[in-house]
């Protein structure tokens, strides 16, 4: 009885009742229409760039427009490395995509290169190779790693020298961070490696300052060397005027002062002053400057005068053409040269 006494159950709503196996197939047909559909948009978009990209030939007759260098190999690491980034600037040039690159640059292989290549497309499948597993194949024959991590450590060690101006620094800094790229990449870390290798007076007068940025400390070390280099000419254009002016005061002097009279050299042989030829050179008579005799010999000597005599404890120097030549003897004749130090025997 109590059980008719209940309400009677709900019956139960359209909207409770579960989908039915109809409806979900429809569903999962609807989703497998959006993917076809992306499927069809990704395949027109790949067809319209095949259909833009231009063909092989055209390619290489652009490319060989642009005079591309070739390379035969050698030991020389550093000229594989400059020819790879030759390559590389026509290609960016030309916007050429990566799948006709690797083309492009090995058609430009001679010599060993060649062989090389040719021997790389036996060992490897090089129809899809990439232009990036190119240039690992390249290095690892003519560029190896220990040539990279001796130029890294050639940038490490950098340094601006005393003869090396800001941009020639910087120049080489640039020329070597390529081999570094985990300090070049990030701004940072390349300020920092810059201002390390800075000249100490040059880097003493950034220490202060903080860069967020390579192009900040350039401009801001080349300011500072102008600097240095406009106060270097002007202390030296205060030394010369200081010297100049010394110079100056020192050969003016009062007025009225004798200048001192010139020193003249004596004669080499005797180290008399006289002019003319030295007598004691061409071994001429000192009283009539006749050769063949001396003085004391000479026959045009006066007969009648006495005869000088040295005195006693003078004869044992040996100088009898000293100690014969009289003070008659020594003005004899106005046109004799006579040196200083005859007449100053004579006179004592």
């Amino acid at each position: 009885m109590d059980d008719d006494r209940r309400p009677p159950s709900p019956e139960p709503s359209e909207q409770s009742v579960p989908p039915d196996t109809p409806r979900s197939a429809a569903g999962q047909a609807g989703l497998a229409g959006v993917y076809q559909l992306m499927a069809q948009v990704l395949q027109q978009q790949q067809m319209m760039q095949l259909a833009a990209m231009p063909p092989a030939g055209t390619c290489y007759e652009r490319f060989r427009r642009l005079n591309p260098p070739t390379f035969e190999g050698g030991p020389d690491p550093m000229a594989a490395e400059a020819w790879i980034r030759e390559i590389e600037k026509m290609f960016r040039a030309l916007l050429f995509p990566d799948e006709v690159k690797v083309q492009m640059a090995t058609s430009m292989l001679t010599g060993n290169a060649e062989f090389w290549w040719t021997a790389m497309e036996t060992a490897y499948a090089v129809d899809g190779l990439t232009w990036r597993d190119f240039k690992r194949l390249f290095y690892n024959q003519y560029f190896p790693d220990s040539v990279n991590q001796s130029k890294q450590n050639e940038f490490l060690a950098l340094t601006q020298t005393d003869r090396m101006s800001v941009l020639e620094y910087a120049n080489k800094f640039n020329e070597l961070g390529r081999f570094c790229p985990q300090f070049m990449e990030e701004e940072r870390s390349k300020v920092n490696q810059f201002e390390q290798g800075l000249r100490y007076g040059i880097r003493s007068r950034i220490s202060s300052h903080l860069f967020s940025s390579y192009k900040d400390v350039l401009d801001r070390v080349l300011k500072v060397e102008a600097d240095l280099i406009r106060s270097g000419r002007e202390r030296e254009d205060m030394k010369r005027t200081r010297l100049s002016g010394a110079q100056s005061s020192g050969s003016g002097g009062s007025k009225g002062s004798v200048p001192k009279k010139r020193q003249s050299r004596g004669c080499p042989t005797c180290g008399g002053n006289h002019k003319g030829t030295c007598m004691k050179k061409t071994g001429a008579c000192y009283s009539c400057g006749q050769t063949g005799h001396i003085a004391r010999n000479c026959p045009s000597r006066r007969k009648d005068e006495p005869r000088q005599t040295a005195p006693e404890d003078q004869r044992s120097r040996g100088n009898p053409r000293v100690f014969a030549l009289t003070r008659q003897d020594a003005s004899a004749s106005d046109q004799l040269a006579f040196p200083d130090n005859y007449i100053a025997h004579l006179r004592n």
